[in-house]
Formats: C-alpha cells, sequence, structure tokens
C-alpha cells in the first residue's frame, strides 16, 4: 500500500489543464518511484483505477491508464492517508489489509487526532 499512497499523492501533484487527459504509463517521469520497476507502478496504477481511484475517462492502452483527476473516493482516501505519522500509525494498526480494512483504519486514526487536538468526538 505504500505505492499505492505514492503514486496517489504524485498523480494529485501533475499539474495540467482541468480538462486534459493524459496517459500515463508505469514509466512515465511524473510517477517515478525510486526503487520500483515500471512494471510495478503500471500494475499499481491499473489497481488504483480498479479500485475507483481515477476519474474514469475511457480507455487507456495496454500499457497506461488515462488520467484527469483522482475521483471523489480517490481524493478522500488519500486525504485520510496523507498525512506521515497517519499513515505510519494505520500500517502499525493495519498490516497489510485489504483497501477497505486500511481505509477504515485511517479513519479511525484521524478521528482520533482530531479528538485530540480539538477535544471534539467526530465519532
Amino acid at each position: 500500500m505504500d505505492l499505492v499512497r505514492q503514486l496517489l499523492l504524485k498523480l494529485e501533484g501533475i499539474e495540467k489543464g482541468p480538462h486534459d487527459v493524459l496517459l500515463i504509463a508505469g514509466n512515465s517521469e511524473e510517477i517515478a518511484v525510486e526503487g520500483r520497476t515500471s512494471d510495478e507502478i503500471y500494475f499499481h496504477l491499473t489497481k488504483i483505477e480498479e479500485a475507483g481511484f481515477l476519474e474514469h475517462v475511457g480507455s487507456g492502452s495496454m500499457t497506461a491508464v488515462t488520467f484527469r483527476s483522482l475521483s471523489w473516493k480517490g481524493q478522500e482516501f488519500l486525504d485520510t492517508i496523507r498525512d506521515d505519522s497517519i499513515w505510519k500509525k494505520t500500517k502499525e494498526k493495519a498490516g497489510s489489509a485489504s483497501y477497505d480494512i486500511l481505509a477504515a483504519v485511517a479513519k479511525a486514526v484521524l478521528k482520533n487526532r482530531i479528538k485530540s487536538l480539538t477535544g471534539l468526538d467526530i465519532g
């Protein structure tokens, strides 16, 4: 899941117009991750797409995914795990659990942090 988080952060940071659609391949410079192969990156990009984290704009190619922006679901997940300390605590508690479990744990960690900082219990 570390690579998924890194890729979501990189995708969010790509500068482009609001209506631009990019083809992102595993070897695209914008999403290069040190120590990871283009095949690993492409595999995880397809999983990010399958999870519904990208706004679907049509078919890519056999070696790239289409990208306009993160979907609401993708942005929400990224916002939950963006903070390094929350991500670290989430991984400690959830280990290598599925996305659904990881997302639930991340939300719980974030809620606990908000409560400790503000005193508000947001459920």
